[in-house]
């Protein structure tokens, strides 16, 4: 086979295998229709690069090695993420975890988890992604490496409000703008206001806003596709979980998060009561 015909056949693959992992990670999102309000463009939206030192909690969840959403690292061999991603629930030999790099494709500084079972909410509702929160746990423990540790449960809800707001932020490696079709290898981060559980349930109508749920984000400052199962984090502590949102990310409807206290009951059938912090 000539020089060319390999640089081709290199090339195809290659392009192949980019198309799989765009069709991975969006298969695994959830984006409602809302009315284009305003064209918006943005950084995670809105946000900038992090280091994985700051966010040592933060994973890529794989599929066949191909990212599909965020996860968070919780206990010692567990982690967090949305039940919709692990939706219909796959294998566990199927699904890895990456923990230990800012660059989600740099596998010589990034440590790759085995998972071994997949503990999905058994409330989850796949229509109105009410309990959208599952467990995966891993082969051995997440313990021993650099950049790589669990991070605290938030255990009581967070009051705002539009005089008073509170600032928390999101993280993942999904996308930076509408227009592309590729993820950022880089890991981003925004910070975001909680947003009033009544003035959500307004602006969402009629998509139900259910008690499972809290919301967040503001206009040009947004979680998105592929970010799905990422953390929200207030005060040091997860308070949530990256569930849906509007399909024009960074537009004036807030993203919708899976919230840590109403899960509380779930979690702790499985993880260490030393992971939850009530401050």
């Amino acid at each position: 086979m000539g020089l060319f015909a390999l640089v081709l056949l290199w090339c195809v693959s290659d392009t192949l295998a980019a198309s799989k992992e765009v069709e991975a990670w969006r298969a695994m999102q959830v984006r409602r229709p809302t009315p284009i309000e305003v064209r918006v463009t943005g950084r995670i939206f809105g946000g900038m690069e992090t280091n994985i030192k700051d966010a040592p909690h933060q994973l890529s969840l794989r599929r066949f090695d191909s990212h599909i959403c965020g996860a968070s690292v919780v206990d010692a061999s567990l982690a967090i993420t949305a039940a919709h991603c692990l939706t219909p629930k796959p294998p566990p030999e199927f699904i890895t975890l990456m923990g230990g790099s800012t660059n989600r494709t740099d596998y010589d500084v990034g440590v790759i988890f085995n998972a071994i079972e997949i503990i999905i909410h058994p409330g989850y509702n796949s229509n109105t992604f009410h309990n959208d929160v599952a467990l995966v746990r891993i082969e051995g423990t997440f313990g021993g490496y650099e950049n790589v540790a669990p991070i605290p449960l938030r255990t009581r809800t967070i009051f705002t409000s539009s005089s008073n707001p509170v600032y928390c932020t999101v993280s993942g490696w999904g996308l930076t703008n509408m227009n592309g079709d590729g993820l950022p290898e880089i890991l981003r981060i925004v910070r975001i206001p909680l947003v009033p559980y009544t003035e959500c349930r307004r602006k969402w109508n009629p998509f139900p806003i259910t008690s499972s749920m809290i919301c967040a984000g503001e206009l040009r400052k947004d979680a998105c596709n592929g970010d799905s199962g990422g953390p929200l984090v207030c005060n040091g502590q997860l308070y949530g979980i990256v569930s849906w949102g509007s399909n024009q990310c960074g537009s004036s409807y807030p993203g919708i998060y899976t919230s840590i206290p109403a899960v509380l009951s779930f979690l702790s059938e499985y993880m260490s009561p030393m992971q939850f912090d009530a401050a």
